[in-house]
């Protein structure tokens, strides 16, 4: 399994966007995709008065919904899981993909957006990243590519 992180240095950057394409193009070539995307500010999947809300709000510590195509899990905890714990939950598939998780990670690929993203790509000053999107020509010593190129960057992905 590989995995793969992106990050940015803000919101609004496009990883979402970029990642929606990516995900489509390496699953029109026959591989199994995750993604995990990170939410530092939190959140809720369940809406008020549904069951799954109900026996959160009586105490359990996890609620899992099954249906007949898809599963979810709702599970407290009382650390935010490490991304390789998050993995393993993925199960089987042949890339995990990781929006965020901006400290933690290898294959980390940035995704820059001129006017958005700073002044200037934290690749510039982190070595670690190992592939630079952007919307703006700039001149890095790692692969760059162009915000438009989602084949590019699938295919840098796949050659990892």
């Amino acid at each position: 399994m590989k995995t793969i992180s992106f990050i940015a240095a803000s919101s609004n950057s496009g990883k979402t966007t970029l990642i929606e394409k990516v995900v489509r193009i390496l699953k029109e070539r026959g591989l199994r995709v995750a993604v995990i995307k990170h939410a530092s500010k939190g959140f809720d999947l369940d809406r008020p008065g549904k069951d799954s809300w109900r026996f959160r709000e009586a105490g359990a510590d996890a609620v899992m919904l099954v249906g007949p195509d898809s599963m979810a899990l709702m599970k407290t905890t009382e650390r935010q899981p490490a991304p390789a714990e998050l993995e393993l939950w993925a199960g089987d598939v042949d890339i995990v993909i990781r929006e965020g998780f901006k400290q933690e990670g290898s294959n980390r690929i940035e995704v820059f957006r001129g006017g958005v993203s700073g002044e200037q790509p934290l690749c510039i000053n982190d070595r670690s990243i190992i592939a630079l999107v952007s919307s703006v020509p700039i001149a890095v010593a790692i692969p760059r590519f162009d915000w438009n190129d989602a084949v590019s960057v699938s295919d840098f992905i796949t050659k990892l």
